[in-house]
């Protein structure tokens, strides 16, 4: 082709550089357009073979589909189902996560998972496999984890648990049981129905949600993917015992893990983990506004209200969960004097990208009051910003503020609604404290 160009060039020159008779001329001037003709017939060839063709859109079957995540030895497993309008959604046990920002053009597709500030992209290849990545915004690294997935008709079975009539398993679990620094207790609360598991665990920092899986007889195997946290636990069972666990939270952590039956184990209270270090000292902190100005909060600010003071992350699965509870505390109790003061601890330290993800979740969740910034989401931060408690050691902690400013409760963690009972009890009596704080001092009725 390039030949072609270099003589057609020396016939343009043969042109402008040589005095030709008419008939001369003509025939000089139709060479060269034929010439220019199938040089540029070869450039559209080039470019339509190295132009893809538009990708032809593929429907995906209706029904269960198993996503693969690749993690660990033989990766996290997800039910996703596609139902006969296109809508997909996510399941984890009885929670269901509906996929509503989903784009696909051609093959390709891209979803913002809701609440959170992650994403999947991936190819449709057939119509009844996928494939991409899960990708998390909220970390300052690229934070990247591919999937598979496969249509399969009796991919974990959506049976409805009633967990008052499957049998209750209860563990006392320890994780990094080898390690001192590391090792923490645990309480495993499972619900089996054949070989069907579901539950979660509970912890002093909270609770691990909604997983579901199967127990073999011989082992058990659970997993949970809410958008945030990609969660899988495996154990051996010989017994009454769990051993040889091993725990996987996404690709950046991993431990070990055992188990005993217990059906009495019990944690640390979790309103005694925090505490404030000076009594005598009035409570107060300092904190930005998302508009970059600092705040304080101290006692001119909490006289004459209850206030809870939300110690939390947009990151925080745990955090959302207590903060949906927040949104129906701060609807029934505004009108008698609670205010709601969340303060974000976010995975950057840059307020714009903090303020994007923070009240883009608020907006989705409907919570209708103002956020505040306390910095990087390291509890070495919150405990700094705090610095009148003794030491914040999990997202969420709870600080409860009487009228007079004066610290009341402080609660670490939150068991959330995959704990059942334990959510339950755990939210009346939150509630019913809060109701007897703004009942203090006011006049008889």
């Amino acid at each position: 082709m390039f030949g072609l160009l270099e003589y057609t060039i020396s016939e343009c020159n043969h042109l402008r550089c040589s005095l030709l008779s008419p008939h001369n001329l003509i025939e000089t001037l139709l060479t060269i357009a034929n010439k220019l003709t199938l040089f540029a017939f070869a450039i559209l060839v080039i470019i339509s073979c190295n132009t893809p063709v538009a990708e032809k859109k593929i429907s995906l079957k209706t029904g269960e589909y198993e996503l693969l995540f690749a993690v660990g030895e033989n990766g996290i497993p997800v039910r996703l189902s596609i139902d006969s309008s296109h809508h997909w959604t996510i399941h984890n046990w009885n929670e269901n996560i509906p996929l509503e920002s989903i784009k696909i053009s051609g093959a390709t597709f891209h979803i913002d998972m809701p609440l959170f500030n992650t994403s999947l992209d991936g190819v449709i290849t057939t119509d009844s496999t996928f494939h991409g990545n899960w990708t998390d915004h909220s970390r300052d690294s690229l934070y990247q984890i591919s999937f598979t997935a496969t249509h399969h008709a009796d991919f974990r079975p959506r049976h409805v648990i009633d967990t008052n009539l499957a049998d209750k398993l209860t563990y006392e679990v320890v994780f990094s049981p080898d390690s001192i620094d590391d090792l923490s207790k645990a309480i495993g609360i499972f619900y089996r129905n054949d070989n069907t598991l579901v539950g979660t665990f509970l912890t002093e920092s909270g609770d691990y949600r909604f997983l579901e899986g199967e127990d073999t007889g011989k082992s058990l195997h659970l997993s949970s993917f809410d958008g945030a946290h990609l969660f899988y636990f495996c154990a051996n069972r010989e017994g009454n015992q769990l051993t040889d666990g091993k725990f996987y939270s996404g690709k950046h952590w991993s431990e070990e893990w055992r188990g005993a039956m217990n059906a009495t184990a019990s944690l640390r209270n979790p309103d005694s983990l925090t505490f404030v270090q000076d009594k005598k000292t009035a409570f107060s902190f300092s904190v930005r506004n998302f508009a970059g100005d600092s705040v304080l909060f101290d006692s001119f600010r909490f006289a004459g209200h209850v206030s809870v003071v939300q110690i939390f992350g947009s990151w925080c699965p745990n955090c959302t969960d207590e903060s949906v509870f927040m949104r129906s505390l701060y609807q029934k109790l505004h009108d008698r004097g609670l205010e709601i003061i969340p303060i974000a601890f976010e995975r950057t330290e840059d307020i714009s990208i903090a303020k994007q993800a923070v009240l883009s979740q608020f907006e989705e969740l409907n919570l209708e009051y103002t956020p505040y910034f306390g910095g990087a989401s390291n509890k070495g931060q919150a405990s700094k910003t705090f610095n009148k408690l003794s030491k914040i050691t999990s997202y969420p902690t709870m600080v409860i503020v009487d009228k007079k400013g004066v610290v009341r409760k402080i609660h670490t963690g939150f068991y959330g609604p995959g704990t059942g009972e334990h959510y339950d009890r755990h939210t009346a009596e939150l509630t019913e404290f809060i109701e007897q704080l703004l009942s203090e001092n006011q006049p008889p009725m």
